[in-house]
């Protein structure tokens, strides 16, 4: 088995000329950084996470099997270099991007030319907003600039925007009933090598979906977090954030602070919350 990538959260090892192994690891990255601290139980959940889902979506997908509690076998694909991001709310990156009015977007022109729109507003409909795939930094990108750089053709990026669009549906209807909020999700793509076609790759679960409690849900507000938002907002907090934008670029890198216990206890538990609410299943932690 030879590491053929040692990513911001899992490793990913080559097993043989046609599969490959996912190893969740307790890493957590923010703002492209990985923290010095782990936190305990993520790679476990987010391993819990990935088979359920692989399972649960109808969707053609790239799962094999489970292999350890942190460890699962796929199918060795031709990745597609888009990350397939669909957003229901105005948050996060899309709302900075919104305030800082660098929005470049195929899609709602006329909402976003309202003035004084509010954190965490509905969008009128689901916000297919693209990025570039990188292990540095992803950026938005738009389906012209798709097109124009080859990076897939016509007919394949609006097979992608619809298959993100429906695994989107899917995934809130089953969210939605643990009494959650699906506000965005990113969703990646590859293609079988002997047959070409298309397969639900990559993981999903909290490092790629931000969800809110229904019951907390307040309009303008920062919302209360299941994912590593939480990581984020005292990143924020504490200024890091503005540091990492100022080194990027340079070959310098800013100095990475310890995250507080309770920080580390909290984001542990809500992803453990998150994971027994939604699949309806105890999370062994041995």
């Amino acid at each position: 088995m030879r590491l053929i990538k040692k990513g911001k959260v899992k490793d990913i090892y080559e097993a043989s000329s046609d599969t490959l192994i996912f190893s969740f690891t307790n890493r957590v990255s923010a703002f492209d950084v990985i923290m010095d601290d782990e936190i305990p139980f993520k790679g476990k959940v987010l391993c819990d996470f990935a088979v359920f889902w692989f399972e649960k979506l109808d969707f053609d997908n790239h799962f094999i099997r489970r292999l350890s509690p942190t460890m699962i076998e796929v199918k060795k694909l031709n990745m597609i270099p888009i990350e397939c991001v669909v957003r229901a709310y105005l948050y996060g990156s899309l709302y900075n991007r919104y305030l800082n009015n660098s929005l470049n977007l195929d899609e709602l022109h006329q909402y976003f030319q309202k003035k004084d729109l509010k954190l965490a507003s509905k969008l009128p409909k689901l916000l297919f907003d693209p990025t570039t795939k990188s292990d540095e930094h992803d950026e938005p990108i738009t389906r012209s600039t798709v097109l124009e750089s080859n990076l897939v053709s016509r007919e394949e990026f609006n097979l992608l925007k619809n298959s993100s669009l429906d695994l989107f549906n899917k995934v809130s209807s089953i969210i939605s009933k643990a009494g959650f909020i699906l506000a965005d999700i990113k969703f990646e793509f590859g293609r079988e090598q002997n047959t070409r076609r298309l397969l639900l790759a990559d993981s999903i679960g909290p490092d790629e979906f931000r969800i809110w409690n229904k019951k907390d849900y307040r309009l303008g507000s920062i919302q209360e977090s299941y994912d590593k938002q939480l990581l984020r907002d005292w990143l924020n907090e504490t200024g890091f954030k503005q540091k990492v934008e100022e080194y990027r670029g340079s070959k310098l890198n800013p100095i990475i602070p310890r995250l507080p216990k309770h920080l580390i206890s909290e984001i542990a538990d809500k992803y453990i919350d998150a994971y027994e609410r939604i699949t309806g299943r105890t999370f062994e932690k041995s």
